[in-house]
């Protein structure tokens, strides 16, 4: 399983748990009207305010998520690139000692083998 399958299914998570709670805290307003505990304007003000501060958080949570994942996949590219770029340095060092060891005659296996640039 990857990162983003990991990531994904904790969001989806969250955002199911949200979900639940807020049909259970609108169970819990009603039923505090029911027994006289609060009226249906302070439920629903309830109700409302919970609701706004869980989304709050979701959106808190969800930009966190993200710039992590945006970072992890700048160090993964930033890596890759790295490697790559090393990986160029030695094709080239062994193309220039093979054409040494020719004796740097045309048709040398550095000759017929494009550069690469890195991206």
């Amino acid at each position: 399983m990857s990162v983003m399958d990991v990531i994904r299914k904790s969001l989806y998570f969250g955002i199911g748990a949200a979900a639940f709670s807020a049909e259970k805290l609108k169970a819990l307003a009603d039923d505090m009207v029911a027994r006289g505990e609060m009226s249906s304007d302070e439920a629903k003000k309830f109700v409302d305010d919970m609701t706004q501060k869980a989304e709050d958080e979701k959106r808190t949570v969800q930009e966190w998520i993200n710039e992590r994942v945006s970072r992890m996949l700048q160090q993964a590219g930033a890596a890759q690139a790295a490697r790559v770029e090393q990986l160029e340095a030695r094709v080239a060092e062994l193309e220039r000692r093979i054409s040494e060891l020719s004796g740097g005659a045309e048709g040398a296996v550095g000759d017929t083998i494009p550069p690469t640039t890195a991206q």
